[in-house]
């Protein structure tokens, strides 16, 4: 009995030996092949973002007249001079399209403030013709001729100073953009602050007789830009078999660099900055090119004249 029972016990372990081998191989040549396939992984989905469009930045509000009188009741003719503005970079007087490249104004900043002081020197007229005096201009100091200054009384010219910084750049993130184009997105701060000086000039040496402020203060402006970036082929190395039939060449390494500004809201925030301080500055306007006192400022001007011989 003890020999039967012994065999019968050997028997069964061989049974259970046999199994259990050839399921581990199976379990074995699994795993193996799952880790060392020859299929490529799915490429991750890309999400492509529009590059932001910024409208509407080159249109301002007109001035709405509180009276008017009738054209030409006044004897009082004045040149009208086109805005400009003062670059805290170059500290000149500059026209909105010849400030040195580099500065805090962009391009499409320069034309923004072209705009507005076209818009500015248009509405300046509309308010001296309401108020009945006679207007030459819009014109730059340098476009007026000799007739026309010999023949005005008084010349009006606007200087508005911007003092604009801008805070270091915060890195927030890389996007895949419309088009293929990939960039990092960065954050910063705009600070403006903006001065508008009204000058009243004679119109022939113009000499200063009168200037008058307006401050509208200091400011703190979030914005958004995004820096291009593109491959380049720094060198290359050689890749080895990867045991699917591919490999035992040399592969090209590639490096970042930026590729110039994707978009930018400076301009659309310098926009809306201006548009905000457009009816301010107007109504400032209307207020200090008092009638009487342009009369008075005439005489002035007279005296000038007589002075300097002209």
């Amino acid at each position: 009995m003890f020999n039967i029972s012994f065999l019968n016990t050997k028997k069964l372990l061989l049974i259970i030996s046999g199994g259990v081998i050839p399921l581990g191989f199976l379990f074995y040549s699994t795993v193996f092949l799952g880790t060392t396939s020859c299929v490529p992984a799915a490429a991750p989905q890309v999400q492509y973002y529009p590059i932001p469009q910024y409208g509407n930045l080159y249109s301002f509000p007109r001035y709405n007249i509180p009276e008017a009188k009738k054209p030409g009741s006044i004897n009082l003719t004045t040149v009208i001079i086109v805005p400009e503005y003062k670059d805290t970079a170059t500290q000149e007087y500059v026209g909105g399209a010849k400030v040195a490249s580099g500065g805090p104004m962009t391009a499409d900043m320069r034309k923004v403030f072209q705009s507005f002081a076209g818009s500015m020197g248009e509405d300046i007229q509309s308010q001296l013709v309401a108020k009945g005096m006679t207007t030459k201009g819009p014109f730059s100091m340098s476009e007026v001729t000799y007739p026309d200054k010999k023949g005005a009384d008084l010349t009006i010219s606007i200087g508005v100073i911007f003092d604009i910084q801008y805070s270091d750049p915060k890195a927030i993130g890389q996007k895949y953009f419309e088009g293929g184009v990939y960039g990092n997105v960065y954050s910063s701060t705009m600070t403006v602050g903006m001065k508008i000086y009204f000058y009243m000039l004679e119109p022939l040496s113009e000499e200063k007789m009168w200037i008058k402020k307006l401050d509208l203060g200091v400011q703190d402006f979030p914005i958004e830009y995004a820096v291009g970036r593109e491959q380049y082929v720094t060198g290359s190395h050689y890749v080895p078999s990867d045991g699917c039939g591919g490999g035992g060449y040399s592969r090209n390494t590639y490096g970042w660099r930026d590729k110039g500004i994707l978009y930018t809201e400076r301009a659309k925030v310098f926009s809306d900055i201006l548009k905000t301080a457009y009816p301010q500055i107007m109504k400032a306007a209307w207020n200090y090119l008092n009638t009487d006192e342009m009369l008075n400022l005439k005489l002035k001007s007279q005296e000038i004249r007589e002075r300097k011989r002209y």
